[in-house]
């Protein structure tokens, strides 16, 4: 018996985490109403920045089509290009633009490599997502998130 409760329990957890997450989103918005229109099947436009946004060391924030989630389009060395997900892998916080080379979450104080990704320091464990960034003249095109 008190297995049913535990399981009803957890059950309208998990249904106030969703309803709030919907309710609010990760930018404070609050999240758009769902329509009963068809999806469309046309893609998004991946997003560009110029080039000469982006110095060596530096960033550009662009939305990532598929979550509307911030993207950091940086160059960690002349003329490399990747995209760092904005969401910090520990609590789901948004990271701080990239600065002297690493991103900070202001929630639990995890860093990341602003070059990788890669955790510098925790809490958190898991890399920040990379996409790929594609350079066409002085246009920079954000690309799928990598496996």
């Amino acid at each position: 018996m008190d297995g049913g409760i535990a399981a009803v329990a957890i059950g309208g957890a998990g249904l106030l985490a969703g309803s709030l997450t919907r309710t609010f989103g990760r930018d404070g918005r609050s999240a758009p109403k769902q329509s009963a229109a068809p999806v469309s099947d046309v893609p998004a436009a991946a997003p560009t920045v110029s080039a000469a946004s982006v110095p060596v060391g530096g960033s550009a924030q662009v939305k990532d089509p598929a979550t509307g989630d911030a993207v950091y389009i940086v160059q960690p060395a002349a003329g490399q290009y990747c995209g760092l997900s904005s969401v910090c892998t520990h609590s789901g916080c948004a990271v701080d633009a990239p600065k002297n080379g690493r991103l900070y979450c202001p929630c639990h104080g995890s860093r990341f490599d602003a070059a990788s990704g890669a955790v510098v320091n925790g809490p958190a464990v898991k890399p920040l997502p990379k996409y790929t960034v594609t350079k066409d003249g002085d246009k920079l095109t954000l690309g799928p998130q990598q496996a």
